[in-house]
């Protein structure tokens, strides 16, 4: 019996000199990642290009200043509506914002097509549903005289596309008519 306990610890002795270390495996591993990573970081790094613009990269002062953003003020008048059945004369005051470089343009159609932008919004405003007025952005109402205006505005000469950039409506203060 004494020869089965000492035969039994044999092949422990035995298997212990014949495991491996785990931490070698590890060491292989970890050397093995870090090489893959090494690999992929250099392929991406040499394979990518960095974003810079095509000519020199950077902006001027003087083509930042063109790019500004200014308002140039479009129509201060009163339009009709009268969806409610009582006419309402509401007070607008409209404001185109566009690029610094194309204000001298839009101010130039301003002044020489008062009554052409005259018309196309009150035309907008008689056909406005009461809601319309009520909104609390007036987002209806700004969509529509956005489109309505850069359908008669002039375009850019270079991309053809619309010269403003957006359109402020002021003060639509509706006054009741005939009191």
């Amino acid at each position: 019996m004494a020869d089965a306990k000492h035969d039994k610890s044999k092949p422990a002795e035995e298997s212990g000199e014949k495991k491996k270390s785990p931490l070698k495996v590890v060491i292989m591993v970890a050397v093995i990642m870090a090489v893959e990573a090494g690999v992929l970081l250099g392929v991406a790094m040499f394979t990518s290009t960095p974003a810079v613009k095509a000519d020199s990269g950077y902006i001027t002062e003087q083509e930042a200043a063109l790019n500004r953003i200014v308002e140039v003020p479009i129509v201060h008048d009163r339009f009709p509506n009268s969806k409610q059945g009582i006419l309402y004369l509401y007070d607008t005051q409209i404001t185109a914002r566009v690029k610094a470089r194309h204000e001298k343009a839009i101010t130039d159609f301003v002044e020489n097509n008062q009554a052409l932008i005259k018309t196309s919004i009150a035309a907008l405003w008689r056909n406005a549903e009461p809601r319309h007025f009520d909104e609390p952005l007036l987002s209806t109402l700004t969509r529509q005289a956005t489109e309505a205006l850069k359908e008669i505005m002039p375009r850019d000469p270079t991309t053809g596309e619309s010269l403003l950039d957006a359109i402020l409506l002021e003060g639509v203060t509706p006054y009741r008519a005939g009191i």
